[in-house]
Formats: structure tokens, C-alpha cells, sequence
């Protein structure tokens, strides 16, 4: 399927048929997030494979009673991990990219440039910005899972109401869901994804006209 296809194929599914996902098509959409343009290459994030009815149940009531979480073949806990963004662990990623010649710094660089700059070192920003960056990164990882789910011939829904640490509401549900998915303390789990067969073909919901969203220069000169 071509790309541009794909994206204007793009349905937010919530019924699914009682059939399994493949292995195949289930580590593609997987390899489409773990391929997705990352900030500094840091890559904070770590995606876990539910299939337990128990353990969906449990995330149906942290999603704010969203049953078709139950329904769904395959659950994906979407988890954003803060300490990718730790200074040693952000230099690591960085001289990755320099070992690999993508970015033409040296470690001298990095040590006393890059990782004291706020423009460049999320960490020097504190708690909000790294928050922030972690949704934007998890937000791009997903949104390629989406593209290749389509592209696999599967739906997926993209869950964000989502009771967490950033909502503090529900916990206690959110600690137990955290130690059964043994998370660690700095990995929060902050979205979910439902895969599998289509069983609705739901209509295009609109959106906003192209010269709404895009200008030319300056805003409000069309393109």
C-alpha cells in the first residue's frame, strides 16, 4: 500500500473481529515505532504486548471504563521512559549517532556543549519539558504504528484517556497495572493502542480545511 494511501485510509478502530493478529504483521507495526524519528536519537520509549483478558480489563478501567480495550486481540502499553533523557544516557545516544556519522561532533563537544545547553539537553529544561518531549516523541512513534497497522490491513485506536502519574487519579489501579507490568519508577505508562482485524469501517472524521492549517511565509498567506 502507498504511503499517502494509507494515511487517508486511517480510522480510529474500536471493533474488532474475534481473530488473531499475526506475528508477522504484529512486529511490523511494533518496528514501525522503534524506527521513528527520535530527539537526539534518545528513543524514550518501550512498548509492551498485551494479549491477558485479567490485564485488559484492569487497563479498560484505567482508560475511565473504555471497554472495547476488553475486545480488543492485542492491547499496546505505551511507555515513555524520563531517564532516557539523563544526561549520561542522552550522551550515549548522541555519540551514537557521531560513531554511526550521522552528526559530525566529537565527545569534547557533547561533553561541554551540547549537554549544558538548554536548546539541546531536554534535562537542563526539568520535569515539565521532560514530559513534554516524551509525549512528543511517543506521539510520533505511534502515529507510524498507525500508518503501518493500515498498511497490514489492521485497525488501531490510539487510547489518551488514560489515568496516570501526569493525571494522578486512579493511583492505586495505575501502581498495580505498573508493578504487573514490572515498569520501573522513571518509565510512566502514558498511552494505549487496540490492534487488530477491522470489524467497523467507520467515515473519515473532518478536519479542518488545508488553508486553515497551512500558510505561506507568514500566517495567513496561503500557499
Amino acid at each position: 500500500m502507498e504511503t499517502t494511501e494509507a494515511i487517508h485510509g486511517w480510522r480510529s478502530i474500536r471493533r474488532y473481529k474475534d481473530v488473531p493478529v499475526s506475528d508477522e504483521a504484529l512486529r511490523a507495526v511494533l518496528n514501525a515505532g522503534r524506527r521513528a524519528p527520535s530527539w537526539e536519537n534518545v528513543q524514550p520509549w518501550h512498548f509492551i504486548v498485551i494479549e491477558e483478558d485479567e490485564t485488559k480489563s484492569k487497563l479498560a478501567e484505567l482508560a475511565s471504563g473504555q471497554k472495547f480495550i476488553t475486545k480488543a486481540p492485542i492491547v499496546i502499553a505505551v511507555c515513555g521512559d524520563l531517564s532516557a533523557w539523563e544526561k549520561p544516557k542522552n550522551k550515549e545516544a548522541l555519540m551514537e549517532l557521531a560513531e554511526a556519522g550521522v552528526m559530525k561532533v566529537n565527545e569534547e563537544i557533547i561533553d561541554k556543549v551540547m549537554l549544558n545547553d538548554p536548546v539541546f539537553c531536554v534535562a537542563e529544561n526539568g520535569p515539565a519539558i521532560i514530559l513534554s518531549r516524551t509525549f512528543e516523541q511517543l506521539g510520533i512513534a505511534y502515529g507510524f504504528m498507525g500508518i503501518e497497522a493500515v498498511n497490514q490491513g489492521l485497525g488501531m485506536c490510539v487510547v489518551g484517556a488514560l489515568n496516570s502519574e501526569v493525571t494522578g487519579t486512579k493511583h492505586e489501579l495505575y501502581q498495580e497495572i505498573k508493578a504487573e507490568l514490572a515498569i520501573p519508577d522513571k518509565m510512566y505508562l502514558l498511552t494505549l493502542l487496540t490492534l487488530g482485524v477491522p470489524a467497523e469501517e467507520p467515515k473519515a472524521r473532518p478536519r479542518k480545511a488545508f488553508d486553515a492549517i497551512v500558510s505561506k511565509g507568514k500566517i495567513g498567506r496561503k500557499l
